[in-house]
């Protein structure tokens, strides 16, 4: 598949992962430079499943060098955009464009592929560019937010815990932890952006992602939380943690149920959280939050974390 542009798309099935390999450095380097985050393991997978030849999805060559790359996974009816980046020395719109493309084409053209999911933090300028199949696509604004540990600790609230106990994560939390996530998100603008949040069987298979693959980093028993009412023994608040770096951490769940909600128990999950991350001796800590969703924003803010970049999440539907 020719650019007009010049350069070639082909399939990541015809590469090795050394022929990626200086993308992939590249790539690293930009993580760990924009948001903090260690993205080897991440890239330890691509170069796995690439020499498996198991990975969907493009590579865009010029001169017959990879300068970018694309891949895909499929999750039942859903496609997920996994990753696509452009060298920063070739990069152009089109090429991203064109990349971005074939990528979301290829996987429209997949038979039992009825959803396209994706997050794209490293993609360029979003707003005023034409976006392959417009007609089915929602563009999400989202933000990227970090807390520097040097500020003081949060101050703790006794009277947030007077109804719940909170337990430190367990697999037996799996299955409660199941059932709160759509609770939690029934009628909430992150359940469009992610389809697992609407049901049990999707929140186990997200619950199952985050603990045991590294795409969000790796797992941190010690910052994860579940809160339990005192008196009926139901899950009422939820709180997964992750390391992205040596001394970063990353919130990478944090939902309380519809009727717990200003109680503080999202505070004090986060403020133990905060805690853990610091004892280990991280200096920041991230998370991403749907910029509409207004009143998560305001306690991240509230806090002391601040937003440092914004990006989109992207859905496809109704092809």
């Amino acid at each position: 598949m020719s650019l007009s542009t010049g350069g070639d798309l082909t399939d990541l099935r015809y590469l090795r992962s050394a022929d990626l390999e200086p993308l992939l450095q590249e790539e690293t380097g930009l993580w760990r430079q924009r948001f903090d985050w260690d993205f080897q393991s991440s890239a330890g997978l691509v170069r796995r499943f690439v020499d498996q030849r198991a990975l969907d999805g493009f590579a865009l060559l010029e001169r017959g060098r990879p300068v970018g790359y694309s891949y895909t996974v499929q999750d039942e009816h859903k496609g997920l955009l996994g990753d696509l980046y452009v060298s920063r020395a070739h990069w152009s719109l089109d090429r991203e464009d064109r990349l971005l493309g074939a990528t979301v084409e290829a996987l429209m053209r997949t038979p039992w592929v009825r959803r396209i999911e994706t997050q794209l933090m490293t993609l360029g300028p979003v707003h005023g560019r034409a976006l392959p199949a417009g007609r089915c696509l929602r563009l999400f604004e989202r933000n990227f937010m970090q807390y520097d540990l040097a500020l003081p600790p949060l101050r703790e609230r006794p009277s947030s815990l007077t109804r719940v106990e909170v337990e430190p994560w367990a697999e037996r939390h799996q299955e409660p932890a199941a059932r709160l996530i759509p609770a939690a998100y029934a009628g909430h603008i992150d359940s469009q952006i992610n389809d697992q949040y609407r049901h049990p069987e999707g929140a186990r298979r997200f619950l199952h992602n985050i603990v045991q693959y590294p795409g969000c980093g790796s797992f941190f028993h010690p910052g994860s939380a579940m809160a339990m009412d005192r008196a009926t023994g139901e899950a009422c608040a939820l709180a997964l943690t992750s390391l992205v770096a040596e001394d970063i951490g990353h919130i990478t769940q944090l939902c309380v149920a519809p009727g717990r909600r200003g109680e503080g128990i999202g505070y004090e999950l986060l403020r133990r959280a905060l805690e853990a991350f610091r004892g280990l001796g991280c200096r920041k800590v991230s998370l991403t939050v749907t910029a509409a969703n207004r009143g998560a924003v305001a306690l991240y803010e509230r806090v002391g974390f601040r937003t440092v970049h914004r990006f989109c999440a992207f859905v496809w539907e109704g092809f």
